[in-house]
């Protein structure tokens, strides 16, 4: 009798494990991925990365952002929405540094962790950074477009930035002007922030070469910039007085380095950053991360002189 109730006892404490493994296994982790927009192929590579990690970190994910890179108050509502749906982390790439702050901080008093990826928000409630460094790369962009000129040439530049509240932007300005201010014969002879699609973009540039026949390179800080310069100097026809040089790549910004409408461009590498946001928001939820460290993606400078090189080639084509 006493031999039968313990191989009961046992029998009930195996049944009870294997349940608990069972619903262990059932629930996975959430994190909740919020990017400024879906439309572009930066977004559309990052998303590649997400998705990649979360087979590899058994978690499910979900990938949104709003129809336009200004609508910032679209994504604190899909905060909102995320935290209530019961994610254990968020990775956000924030459309406004100022005003995303308190939705990221009333997320983090319900318990979610938040990371910031690609662009940052200001909050202290933020777990860690992933993505460029932004204010190296403004640098490299602004070096890129100083060279090639003589010391007697003067150096014209144009600068086209997309939403003026959102914190990669200001910081690519930022080191990009500081570089320029060390150029005796460099100066930024124009500046305007558009909104991020190609339309508004194209318009500010073509606009910009108009009021100021004296700019010779024109500079866009994201990919939908980049396209609006390539456009404007093409429409112009100014391939051959005017220096363009951009950031990120798809299809056609990589056409216009091809036939001469730009010149230099920065490609980020959005697989990465998206990739590793999961990987370390998996291991804050799971208590492993103890580093806060920013973790700085690559950026690479193509240009007609490389864009043939197999290593180039697999850069920028590699999600295609």
């Amino acid at each position: 009798m006493r031999y039968k109730r313990i191989t009961a006892l046992l029998l009930n404490l195996v049944m009870t494990a294997l349940m608990c493994s069972c619903g262990n296994a059932d629930s996975k982790r959430y994190i909740a991925v919020i990017v400024k927009s879906v439309n572009s192929d930066f977004f559309v590579n990052m998303q590649k990365g997400v998705e990649s990690a979360a087979t590899e970190y058994n978690v499910t994910v979900t990938f949104e952002g709003p129809e336009n890179e200004e609508d910032y108050v679209t994504q604190n509502l899909m905060i909102d929405a995320a935290v209530k749906n019961g994610a254990d982390a968020i990775l956000l790439s924030a459309i406004n540094y100022e005003k995303s702050a308190e939705a990221v901080n009333s997320a983090a008093r319900k318990g979610v962790k938040v990371i910031a990826i690609d662009s940052a928000v200001n909050s202290q409630s933020v777990s860690l950074f992933i993505g460029t460094d932004n204010k190296e790369a403004g640098r490299t962009a602004a070096k890129a477009a100083c060279e090639g000129f003589s010391e007697m040439t003067d150096i014209n530049i144009g600068v086209l930035n997309y939403f003026e509240s959102t914190e990669n932007g200001i910081q690519r300005e930022e080191g990009f002007r500081e570089y320029v201010d060390s150029v005796s014969n460099a100066k930024i002879a124009a500046s305007v922030n558009v909104d991020s699609n190609i339309e508004s973009a194209t318009a500010g540039a073509v606009k910009m070469l108009m009021e100021n026949p004296q700019i010779n390179v024109l500079v866009g800080f994201n990919e939908w910039m980049s396209l609006g310069v390539g456009y404007a100097i093409e429409q112009l026809g100014a391939a051959d007085t005017v220096k363009g040089v951009g950031f990120d790549a798809n299809v056609v910004s990589v056409g216009m380095l091809e036939t001469g409408e730009m010149d230099t461009l920065l490609v980020q590498n959005p697989f990465a950053i998206g990739y590793l946001g999961v990987q370390k928001a998996s291991e804050i939820i799971s208590g492993d991360l103890t580093d806060s460290d920013p973790i700085y993606t690559s950026v690479t400078e193509v240009t007609r002189d490389n864009i043939y090189d197999s290593d180039i080639q697999k850069i920028l084509f590699s999600f295609s």
